[in-house]
C-alpha cells in the first residue's frame, strides 16, 4: 500500500459537512479542501462547506444536470440541494445524521425524504445510504484535485478521520463506519468525537501558555468545557489540562461527555415556523404537510440571514411562502421576523436562565411515533445544568457549532456557569473559524496518531453495562430481578481487555437470547464485574446484542441447558465494545462473541437466521416446565397421526383444552416463548392437513395462535417463511369452512409478511371484492390487516369498502367486517407497518362525510367509533393528521354515542402510542442471556 502523504479529517455534520487536511512530513498548518458542488442547475462552484442536504432530480432536471445521460436515482448533495429543500422539500433529505442515532428506526430502511410523498417508496433512501453518498461526494472531491498525483495521493492511501458527536453510542458509531464502507472508504478509517477534534484545531492556533495558564487563576489542574451545538445534537463535554510548570507541555485527558441531546438549529428552524405559520394563514389555519415543510426550510434560510447580521433590534426580515394551486394558501404570503422577536425565540425558548439544580423537562407530549425524537425540553442550558452537576469546576470554555455564532448565545451560557459556580469568571476561549474547526482538529488527531506524539487522552466516555437476571428462590416465585454488571468502564482505554471471572455467571445454551446493553455517563466509580441496579434515570438502552449460545457437541447440546461463563470485554480504536463469554467448563471448550444487533425492528440478520435454523433446537423460554412443554409437542404430534376414522375427531377447541391440561395453564396465560416454542411440533404436521378437511380446519387455527402476530419473537421470520409453504401448496380441502380459517391465519400473523407476500395474498380475491360476490366476512378483515399493502391498492380497498358499509347501513344490514377493516386500512398509526403506509387524510373526511348521517348507537354499526378512533386520531405529522376543525366534529360525534372522553382525547391533541395498543409480544420473545446466581 502506498505511504499517505496527509492526513484527512472530515467533520459530517448535520447541516454542513467540511474536509480538512494537513500533510504529514511537515509542520505545515491544516487547510480547508474547497468542494465542487451544483450550486444551480446550469453550474458548479467550489465551497469549503458542503451542506449535508441531498436531492433527487426530477426526470427532465436530472436530464439537464447530467448533460443528456442522467442516471437513475442520481442524488444531488450540496448548495443546490439545500436549495431546493425550500422549493421541493419532497424531493430533498436532510438531517441524516440525527437518524444515525435513532434506536427505534430501522436505519438501513428506505424512508428519507421523512414523510414526503414527491418521490416512489422506492425510489427513497436510508440514513445509512444518505450519509454514504454524502462522504462519496467528499471523497470524490480529495480525488478530483490530488488523484492525478499518484497512487500515494489518492484518497484511500490517507490516515483518514471522521468525526462524530461524544454523545453517539457504539450504535451510531459502527453505523457511521458502515455508511463510511458503503462510500468506499478503506477499512483502516477511525472516528473521533468531534468536542476533541474543536480542542485540537484550538491547539492548533493558540499558545498554550500565553492564551490558557497565563489567563487562569490557579496553577496545577484545569478544566475546560467544550459546548458543541450543531444543527442537529448539543455536546457537552469537559478536558482536564494537567501539567507541572508553565512552560512544560499539558497532559490533556477527556473527563466527561453528555448524553446525547438531539437539540439544535433544526429545533430553532421549528421555532421559527410555530412563530410565523399563523401570521401567514391566521390564527386558526394550518399549512399543509408539504407546506409546513416549505415553511420549516425558508425560517432555516432566514435563521441564518438574520443572525449574520448585528442589526438593530427593530430591523424586520420577510419570508414569503408562494401558493400552491388550489391549496390552503391560495397565493403567496408574506410575514415579518424582526432582530428582536428572534433573539427572544432563542433566550427564552433555547437559553433561558435557570437554576444550577434544574433539570430539563421530559413530557410524553414531544415524542413522536415517527420522526426524530427531539429533546423534550428545548432549554440548552437546563441540560447544561443537568451536565454539569456533580463535575469539576471548571475554568475556560470552549464553544463550538454554528449555532452559537451570535455572541448573545456565548453570553448568556458563560453568565449561567459563571452564576451557578459562584460567580466565579469563566475564561472564553477564542475559536476563529469554529465551522471548520472539527474538520482541521480532525486531520491533526491523525497526524498525531501517525507520529506517535502525545495527544488528548480519552478512553470510553461512557460506562457500559449488561443486563442479568439474578436467581431467586422457588418459594419467592417466578419473577427475576433484573440487575447490570458492568463489562467497560468508564475512562477505559482503548484495546484495554477486562477480563470478568469473579462473577458467578451463567448462560442460556441452544436458544436465541437477548444481551441488552446499557451506558452511563455518570458511573465513573463503577469497575468491570460490579453489580449495579438498573433505574431509568441514568442508564440508557444501546440496542440489544442477539444470539445463539450454541452448543458445538451435541452431546453437549442435550446435557446442558446453562453454561458457566466468564465475560471478555473491550473497546477497539473505533471505540467499538466487543463482549464475549467463555466458558468455564472444562466440559465445554468455546467462547461465543456477541455482535450488536443494528435493527431493532427487523430480526433478519444472516448471522441471527443461520442459527435459527440450524440442526440445533432453537428454544425461547417459555412459562412451563421443560417436561409439561415436551409433553404438549407430544400431544399436538399425536393428534394429528389420528386416522379419520377414529370416533372422537381432531378440532382446534379439542386439543387446546387438552393443551391446557397438559400445561396446567389456561391459553390466555401461554406467554410468547410458549406458543413459540410449540410451533416446531405442529410445524412437523403440516403434511397431515390432507388427512382430512377437520384436520386441515384444526392446523390452520392452531398456527394462527402460536404465531400470532407474526413478529415480535426473534427468529419469526424464519417461522413465517416456514408458514409460507402453505401458500404455495394451497389447501386440501377448499370448502367454506377450510377457506375462512386461512383467510383467519393470514389475518392474524399478517405483521410478519412482507409487501410482496401481503400483495400476493389480496391479489387472487381482488376481483371479488370488486364484484363484491360471495364475499366472506374473513376476506374483509384480512384485506384491511394487509398494512403494508401500496396506497394505491388500500387507497381503492377503502373506497370500496365505504361504498360497501354504507349501502349495506342504509339498508341495516350487517356491515362490522368493513368498518373494522376500514379502521386498519384508514389508521393514522398503523399496528407494525410504517409512515409509508399511511394514506390520505382525505379518505378518512370522505368516510365521515358518508356515514355522519347513520346512526352510529345502532347494533349493525358498533365497529364504527373504532373506526373513527384510529383514522382520526393526532400522530404530530401534518401529511398525517386531519384538520382540526374534522377531528373536534368526529369527537363531538364519538361522544354523543358514549364514547369516553379519554379516547377521544387522542383525537384532539398528540398522545403517544402506548405498548398495549400495539400488536407485539416483543417485550417478552426472549429471555435474558446471562443469569446471575446466587452462588
Amino acid at each position: 500500500m502506498p505511504t499517505p502523504r496527509f492526513s484527512i479529517g472530515i467533520d459530517l455534520g448535520t447541516t454542513n459537512c467540511a474536509l480538512a487536511f494537513v500533510p504529514l512530513d511537515d509542520e505545515a498548518k491544516s487547510e480547508i479542501l474547497g468542494i465542487p458542488q451544483w450550486e444551480t442547475l446550469s453550474g458548479i462552484t467550489e465551497s469549503s462547506a458542503l451542506p449535508s442536504f441531498l436531492y433527487l432530480p426530477e426526470g427532465a432536471v436530472a436530464v439537464q444536470i447530467q448533460g443528456g445521460a442522467a442516471t437513475k436515482e442520481e442524488w444531488i448533495v450540496g448548495r443546490l440541494a439545500r436549495k431546493k429543500a425550500g422549493e421541493t422539500p419532497g424531493r430533498v433529505v436532510h438531517s441524516a445524521k440525527s437518524w444515525l442515532c435513532h434506536h427505534t428506526s430501522d436505519r438501513t430502511a428506505q424512508f428519507l425524504p421523512w414523510g414526503a410523498d414527491d418521490i416512489a417508496r422506492t425510489s427513497k433512501i436510508s440514513p445509512l445510504r444518505a450519509s454514504a453518498l454524502i462522504l462519496s461526494h467528499l471523497k470524490g472531491a480529495w480525488n478530483s484535485r490530488f488523484a492525478h498525483g499518484g497512487p500515494d495521493f489518492e484518497f484511500n492511501s490517507q490516515e483518514i478521520t471522521v468525526t462524530v458527536p461524544a454523545s453517539f453510542d457504539s450504535a451510531a458509531q459502527r453505523l457511521t463506519l458502515m455508511a463510511a464502507q458503503e462510500a468506499g472508504f478503506p477499512e483502516t478509517i477511525r472516528l473521533l468525537e468531534e468536542p476533541q477534534a474543536a480542542l485540537y484545531s484550538w491547539l492548533e492556533q493558540h499558545d498554550f501558555a500565553s492564551d490558557l495558564v497565563s489567563k487562569l487563576p490557579r496553577d496545577g489542574i484545569h478544566h475546560v468545557l467544550v459546548v458543541d451545538i450543531g444543527g442537529g445534537t448539543s455536546d457537552f463535554s469537559i478536558f482536564e489540562f494537567r501539567w507541572q510548570s508553565r512552560s512544560s507541555a499539558p497532559e490533556i485527558k477527556r473527563q466527561a461527555v453528555g448524553d446525547h441531546i438531539l437539540l439544535g438549529g433544526d429545533n430553532v428552524d421549528l421555532a421559527i415556523a410555530h412563530l410565523l405559520e399563523p401570521r401567514l394563514i391566521g390564527e386558526r389555519g394550518k399549512l399543509s404537510g408539504p407546506q409546513w415543510d416549505d415553511l420549516v426550510a425558508r425560517c432555516r434560510d432566514l435563521k441564518e440571514k438574520v443572525l449574520s447580521t448585528e442589526g438593530r433590534p427593530e430591523a424586520s426580515f420577510s419570508i414569503s411562502l408562494p401558493g400552491r394551486g388550489s391549496s390552503l394558501v391560495g397565493g403567496s404570503r408574506t410575514a415579518q421576523l424582526t432582530c428582536a422577536e428572534l433573539q427572544t425565540v432563542l433566550l427564552d425558548g433555547f437559553f433561558p436562565e435557570c437554576d444550577g439544580k434544574a433539570y430539563p423537562y421530559r413530557t410524553q407530549a414531544a415524542l413522536k411515533e415517527w420522526g426524530l425524537p427531539y429533546a423534550s425540553d428545548c432549554a440548552v442550558t437546563r441540560h447544561l445544568a443537568e451536565f454539569l452537576r456533580g463535575r469539576p469546576r471548571v475554568d475556560a470554555i470552549l464553544f463550538n457549532g454554528g449555532s452559537l455564532r451570535p455572541r448573545l448565545l456565548r453570553q448568556r451560557i458563560c453568565q449561567q456557569i459563571g452564576k451557578w459556580q459562584g460567580s466565579l469568571p469563566l475564561l472564553e476561549l477564542e475559536n476563529s473559524h469554529p465551522d471548520f474547526a472539527v474538520a482541521r482538529g480532525a486531520a491533526l488527531f491523525g497526524r498525531s496518531l501517525y507520529r506517535k506524539t502525545e495527544g488528548i487522552a480519552a478512553g470510553a466516555a461512557r460506562a457500559v453495562f449488561l443486563e442479568v437476571l439474578r436467581e431467586r428462590p422457588p418459594e419467592l416465585g417466578d419473577r427475576a430481578r433484573p440487575a447490570l454488571v458492568c463489562v467497560l468502564p468508564r475512562g477505559a482505554s482503548l484495546e484495554q481487555q477486562f477480563d470478568i471471572a469473579g462473577v458467578p455467571l451463567e448462560v442460556h445454551t441452544n436458544r436465541l437470547a437477548r444481551f441488552q446493553t446499557y451506558y452511563s455517563a455518570r458511573h465513573d466509580s463503577c469497575k468491570a464485574g460490579d453489580i449495579v441496579n438498573w433505574n431509568e434515570g441514568e442508564f440508557h438502552p444501546l440496542p440489544p446484542l442477539e444470539t445463539v449460545i450454541k452448543l458445538v457437541d451435541p452431546a453437549s447440546a442435550k446435557t446442558f441447558n446453562t453454561v458457566p461463563v466468564k465475560l471478555i470485554a473491550s473497546a477497539n480504536q473505533l471505540g467499538l465494545l466487543h463482549v464475549s463469554c467463555v466458558s468455564l467448563d472444562h466440559r465445554v471448550k468455546q467462547s461465543w462473541p456477541l455482535e450488536f444487533s443494528l435493527r431493532p425492528h427487523e430480526n433478519d440478520e444472516p448471522s441471527l437466521r443461520t442459527a435459527a435454523v440450524s440442526k440445533v433446537s432453537v428454544q425461547i423460554t417459555s412459562n412451563v416446565t421443560a417436561a409439561a412443554l415436551e409433553a404438549a409437542r407430544l400431544q399436538i404430534q399425536h393428534s394429528f397421526a389420528r386416522c379419520t376414522n377414529q370416533r372422537d375427531l381432531i378440532t382446534a377447541t379439542r386439543l387446546l383444552k387438552k393443551l391446557e391440561q397438559i400445561l396446567g395453564i389456561a391459553k390466555s396465560e401461554w406467554n410468547a416463548g410458549l406458543v413459540r416454542s410449540l410451533w416446531p411440533a405442529l410445524e412437523n404436521c403440516m403434511a397431515r392437513r390432507k388427512t382430512s378437511a377437520d384436520h386441515e380446519e384444526a392446523w390452520l387455527i392452531l398456527a394462527g395462535f402460536l404465531l400470532r402476530p407474526g413478529f415480535g419473537a426473534a427468529g419469526d421470520d424464519v417461522r413465517i417463511d416456514s408458514l409460507w409453504r402453505l401458500r404455495n401448496q394451497g389447501l386440501y380441502f377448499l370448502g367454506k369452512r377450510g377457506k375462512c380459517q386461512e383467510y383467519i391465519l393470514w389475518r392474524r400473523v399478517a405483521g410478519g409478511l412482507t409487501q410482496q407476500r401481503q400483495e400476493q395474498i389480496l391479489a387472487p380475491e381482488l376481483d371479488k371484492i370488486r364484484t363484491r360476490k360471495k364475499l366472506l366476512p374473513e376476506l374483509i378483515r384480512l384485506a384491511g390487516s394487509l398494512e403494508r399493502l401500496p396506497n394505491q391498492a388500500k387507497t381503492e380497498l377503502a373506497n370500496l369498502f365505504i361504498d360497501m358499509a354504507s349501502d349495506l347501513a342504509r339498508d341495516k344490514k350487517h356491515c362490522a367486517p368493513y368498518l373494522a377493516a376500514l379502521g386498519y386500512i384508514l389508521s393514522r398509526a398503523p399496528l407494525y407497518a410504517g409512515p409509508e403506509t399511511v394514506v390520505s387524510p382525505d379518505l378518512v373526511e370522505r368516510a365521515y362525510e358518508t356515514f355522519r348521517q347513520f346512526d352510529w348507537e345502532a347494533p349493525e354499526l358498533a365497529e364504527m367509533p373504532g373506526l373513527f378512533l384510529r383514522a382520526a386520531r393526532v400522530v404530530g405529522n401534518r401529511s398525517f393528521d386531519l384538520p382540526k376543525a374534522l377531528r373536534h366534529r368526529i369527537a363531538a360525534k364519538l361522544e354523543n354515542v358514549g364514547v369516553a372522553p379519554q379516547k377521544t382525547a387522542k383525537l384532539k391533541e398528540f398522545i403517544s402510542v402506548g405498548g398495549s395498543e400495539r400488536i407485539s409480544f416483543h417485550d417478552e420473545s426472549l429471555p435474558a442471556g446471562l443469569i446471575l446466581t446466587e452462588s
